[in-house]
């Protein structure tokens, strides 16, 4: 199980803005919805809400993944962002975040899911990974990147 066979440039967006943490989730799940395998936007809004709050999905390195296991999820779905300006994420580093990714999954997929959150962390623990990532100018550059560092 690879990210990039969950995530493509289609569920990508550059530029995305935000207000907050709150706002830019809503956004991810506006793009988690584009796939097709969200039964109810307003029922994982409010479970992935609820994951949030309990701690924050802010790892560090400017990257936050909400996430949130969900009967109303089909299929496992990505979607990522590359923010248009930071957003306080209250992230284990106190560092702004400017990546985002937003994982659902159906409940009886939470081992693979999780999976993906590890997979996702270890690219941002890679220095050149993050400088390459932030510079991304479209979709495609930004799934290429995940592409080169995701095996290495």
């Amino acid at each position: 199980m690879k990210l990039t066979d969950y995530l493509s440039p289609e569920f990508i967006e550059i530029g995305l803005e935000a207000e907050d943490k709150w706002d830019a989730i809503r956004k991810m799940i506006k793009i988690l919805a584009r796939t097709g395998n969200i039964k109810d936007s307003s029922a994982l809004e409010e479970e992935m809400f609820a994951r949030e709050r309990t701690m924050s999905t802010g790892l560090g390195h400017g990257v936050a993944i909400p996430h949130a296991s969900s009967d109303v999820v089909e299929k496992i779905s990505v979607a990522a962002a590359l923010m248009k300006k930071t957003i306080d994420f209250e992230s284990l580093d106190l560092q702004p975040v400017k990546v985002i990714f937003a994982i659902a999954s159906p409940k009886k997929r939470g081992k693979d899911y999780m999976e993906l959150l590890s997979q996702i962390a270890s690219l941002f623990s890679k220095r050149e990974f993050i400088e390459k990532i932030l510079n991304a100018k479209t979709p495609e550059d930004f799934f290429k990147t995940i592409l080169d560092f995701a095996d290495k």
